[in-house]
């Protein structure tokens, strides 16, 4: 599956389901992880996550919480 994903000409499948308006808790702190990792690279791409990443983090209960 993971070589689909990474094939242009692959679609995504049909949602049998809606998905979410938002992202669960778990899926904003992997997306948050995902977006520091990215910010680090420096460039503006990693600038770009970087702001995402704080606005995020500013928007979503910390871990402790």
């Amino acid at each position: 599956m993971e070589d689909d994903l990474l094939d242009a000409d692959y679609a995504m499948p049909a949602l049998t389901e809606p998905r979410p308006t938002l992202f669960t808790l778990p899926e904003a702190h992997t997306l948050l992880d995902l977006l520091d990792h990215f910010s680090a690279a420096g460039d503006d791409w990693g600038t770009q996550a970087g702001c995402f990443a704080a606005e995020l983090a500013a928007r979503a209960p910390s871990r402790e919480a």
